[in-house]
């Protein structure tokens, strides 16, 4: 037989062999993986391994020394064995059907975490964690944090949850974007304040680029940025669609101009331009200057070329959000003629356990619900969808809470007090700090109002959204304008609260 024969036959029979061991293992290692998963019990099970999720499950491991049991769709996704290294156990399967579910023991897990771009998925993974709690009941509390945009469909499915309620399960619902608008305008006091910056000379915010980044930081801008008592400033979007844009803020937020006066501009690749309408040439302290669209990319290209044509003759720092480039960021901060460029968003600040759960950014926001409470406590004065406890409530009553939490360390940036763990003393404001301060409080706190789409009447109306006290201050009645003082003199009380 001629040796070529031999050699493509021993060729072919180790092809074969090779296949054979490839599927065997295969077979071995789901095996194996349903095996260990059959005897994990209090334990994580999250879904998919995109970079969010990678970067979840190395938080989930450095930070609580857990090793989860992650769902992933796609059997040859690349962050498979990056995760597998971590000691994380990844099942191949589809979170939707309740075998897959079952298999990673949710009904023994203590958290599940939905970290999907795709609402309807995340949706239907809920229904049928949801469906097997029912049917089963398991002793053991789920925990799921469920990412969410959408606040309507947020409270379709806490309305839905309802209904399940003695399932043993909680719902806690998040959003990135959301979440990373509060972590900005939270570190932007500490960046003011290191630099010496006067925060209260900024008369603009400017948005170049747009997408629901930018809209999230748009609606904390108009929710909490408030540093005056006649409410000085505007906010200017550059977008590449704006009038697109504008139409569809403006149907989903129709009283925001009630707020501040906002202007969509369409950017059509004149950074020159942009530059010039906004006297951004010379040194400017008044404008807040924010890179924010969906693309790291093209925010990275639209900060330096800004910075570059601004170079040696202009001081304002440039804000811009970078979720993922780590390297890079760690070489830009290096250059001296970069100092004014300020990243924001990166994945390693967002995509970790704390964060994702909410636990302690919502701490405040939770002492202001639960003191509110208190203060109502036998007075029908309020709306039952604001004094519910804090499981249940609404988006929008949580948002309530949560704008007023994080617009208290302006109130101390504003008073030149100390912006982290304020003292008692601190906290005690003279007669006209505390007047001030109480204005700049109804401003915000119409502001909020009105982000949710409510006006003025005089007769409240919870199902019209109408309210008689969105009118200036000076309109006031002065039994309104005391409630307004008194959750400043009250800021000594929450805080020593919390220290409990």
């Amino acid at each position: 037989m001629p040796w070529e024969l031999i050699l493509a036959k021993v060729f072919a029979i180790g092809i074969l062999l090779f296949g054979a061991f490839k599927i065997i293992q295969k077979v071995f290692s789901e095996q194996y993986n349903l095996l260990v998963a059959s005897f994990k019990n209090k334990h994580t099970v999250t879904i998919g391994i995109s970079k969010k999720g990678r970067q979840l499950l190395h938080s989930l491991k450095d930070d609580q020394q857990e090793k989860a049991i992650v769902i992933e769709r796609t059997a040859e996704h690349a962050n498979i064995n990056s995760v597998k290294k971590e000691g994380h156990l990844v099942l191949i399967g589809d979170a939707e059907e309740k075998n897959t579910l079952m298999e990673a023991g949710i009904k023994r897990a203590k958290r599940l975490i939905v970290f999907l771009e795709n609402e309807q998925a995340v949706i239907e993974i809920m229904e049928t964690t949801q469906e097997i709690y029912r049917k089963c009941k398991p002793e053991q509390l789920l925990k799921c944090y469920i990412h969410l945009r959408n606040p309507r469909l947020i409270d379709l499915m806490k309305n839905a949850g309802l209904r399940f309620e003695q399932s043993n399960m909680e719902m806690h619902f998040f959003n990135i974007q959301k979440m990373v608008a509060r972590a900005f305008f939270a570190k932007l006091p500490l960046i003011f304040r290191d630099k010496d910056w006067n925060i209260q000379q900024l008369k603009k915010v400017i948005f170049l680029g747009y997408g629901e980044y930018a809209k999230a930081l748009m609606i904390q801008t108009l929710r909490i940025f408030h540093l005056h008592e006649d409410e000085k400033l505007e906010i200017l979007i550059y977008s590449d669609q704006a009038d697109r844009d504008r139409n569809n803020f403006k149907e989903q937020f129709p009283k925001a101009d009630h707020v501040y006066p906002i202007q969509f501009k369409e950017f059509k690749g004149s950074y020159q331009e942009l530059l010039q309408e906004n006297q951004l040439q010379q040194d400017n302290q008044e404008s807040l200057f924010i890179v924010a669209s969906d693309d790291d990319q093209s925010n990275l290209n639209h900060a330096i070329e800004i910075l570059y044509k601004t170079k040696g003759f202009s001081s304002f720092p440039i804000f811009c959000l970078n979720t993922e480039g780590k390297g890079l960021r760690s070489l830009i901060s290096q250059e001296e003629e970069m100092d004014r460029l300020y990243f924001f968003g990166n994945m390693e600040d967002t995509c970790h356990v704390e964060f994702i759960t909410g636990e302690k950014q919502d701490i405040l926001a939770q002492a202001i619900h639960d003191d509110y409470r208190k203060l109502l406590a036998g007075s029908s004065s309020e709306s039952s969808s604001y004094t519910s406890d804090w499981l249940t409530l609404s988006e929008d009553a949580k948002d309530a809470s949560r704008t007023q939490a994080d617009h208290i360390i302006y109130k101390l940036l504003l008073t030149n007090r100390p912006l982290i763990d304020p003292k008692d003393e601190d906290l005690d404001f003279n007669t006209e700090e505390l007047e001030r301060l109480a204005i700049i409080e109804h401003n915000r706190w119409m502001a909020h109002r009105y982000m949710q789409g409510w006006d003025f009447a005089e007769q409240r109306d919870d199902l019209l959204k109408l309210h008689p006290s969105l009118i200036a201050w000076e309109d006031l009645s002065e039994s309104e304008r005391q409630k307004d003082r008194d959750t400043i003199i009250r800021l000594k009380t929450l805080f020593a609260a919390l220290k409990k």
